[in-house]
């Protein structure tokens, strides 16, 4: 009985410093980081200080916090191959939704809670105020309310302009819309006002009050 147990406590210790020597030699090291497609992630800072690491020592911590500190980031997740010596990282990304003008100039893409994630050539919901790196949901709403219009009224209003406070769409006749959160209300009531012919004529159309459609006769 104590032969078997010093022999289990050689063969623990056999592989306990096994494990130790190989944990701290050039040995194991990882041959392949793959990386699924990513769009706002380098892949020089995925890849940097894990291709040719020994995986056993690999703390891929550090890195995935700083991949989750940029906005666009909605998390990763990590694989560690140690048949193969291959590290997967996958980072999920935000998609972008709609495209808005930012107050002082700017086109970008925003996902569907409003966060700023690109570059875009065009938007056609300008003056928009950015709360840090987002914009407001009710933004993202306005401008999805503003493509589900017809297409004769998106051409004759192709953009609703925030830039006053409060959402305005210059066109014949100029449209008064009111808050931003009540954009999508209002243009529902657009769209039936102009099914029934009532924007020919006037100059401007005030929708800001509720329950009241005030037309009012151009100059």
């Amino acid at each position: 009985m104590i032969r078997a147990f010093r022999s289990f406590l050689l063969l623990a210790l056999a592989t306990l410093l096994s494990f130790w020597g190989l944990r701290w030699s050039g040995c194991l090291k990882v041959q392949e980081v793959k990386i699924f497609p990513t769009r706002y992630v380098a892949v020089e800072k995925l890849t940097g200080g894990i291709l040719g690491a020994n995986i056993l020592r690999l703390n891929l911590k550090p890195l995935c916090e700083a991949i989750l500190r940029d906005s666009r980031v909605l998390g990763v997740v990590t694989r560690v191959d140690f048949f193969h010596l291959r590290v997967e990282i996958e980072v999920r990304e935000r998609k972008a939704l709609v495209a808005v003008g930012l107050e002082g100039g700017g086109k970008f893409w925003v996902d569907r809670d409003g966060v700023i994630l690109e570059p875009a050539e065009e938007a056609h919901v300008v003056g928009v105020k950015a709360q840090g790196e987002k914009v407001g949901k009710e933004v993202v709403e306005a401008a999805l309310a503003w493509e589900r219009l017809p297409q004769a009224l998106r051409e004759r209003y192709p953009a609703l302009d925030f830039s006053p406070g409060e959402a305005v769409a210059p066109g014949a006749p100029t449209l008064f819309l009111g808050a931003i959160c009540q954009v999508p209300e209002k243009l529902s009531i657009l769209t039936a006002l102009w099914r029934e012919g009532l924007l020919e004529g006037y100059g401007a159309v005030d929708l800001r009050l509720n329950d009241l459609v005030i037309l009012k006769r151009g100059r």
